[in-house]
């Protein structure tokens, strides 16, 4: 399974105005200072920012390039607003691909790179071996 994360990192963030003003509830909202543990090695750490992420999980490879194209139109319809947020903040479209075998190709369509590029916000993109 692979996942894509829109995710809103810095300090002072309106958490709660960024749902609103995005019209969807996120799936992880944390505070600076707020303490949690990491989900290996149960070990605490804490936030030195504030975080708000929304994330889809995709579940096959066939889909990926779809899911990928939706869930960046999602957030486009909101594109001002994601400029203004990335002008001040860092935001990513953060991908994570699970790969299970050696070759995993990943593609951006020229719609999906245009809009990320017109908000503004960078992508990052995790890859690993199970």
């Amino acid at each position: 399974m692979n996942f894509v994360n829109f995710k809103i990192a810095g300090q002072g963030i309106d958490l709660e105005e960024v749902s609103k003003a995005l019209n969807i509830t996120p799936k992880h909202i944390c505070k600076k200072g707020n303490v949690n543990y990491d989900k290996i090695t149960k070990q605490p750490f804490t936030y030195t920012e504030d975080c708000w992420t929304y994330s889809i999980e995709i579940k096959s490879i066939e889909e990926t390039e779809e899911k990928i194209l939706e869930f960046v139109g999602l957030f486009y319809k909101n594109k001002e607003y994601i400029q203004q947020l990335s002008n001040m903040h860092d935001v990513t479209l953060w991908i994570t691909i699970y790969q299970d075998s050696y070759q995993y190709n990943l593609r951006f369509t020229n719609n999906v790179i245009s809009k990320v590029s017109e908000m503004g916000i960078d992508i990052g993109i995790t890859c690993m071996q199970l």
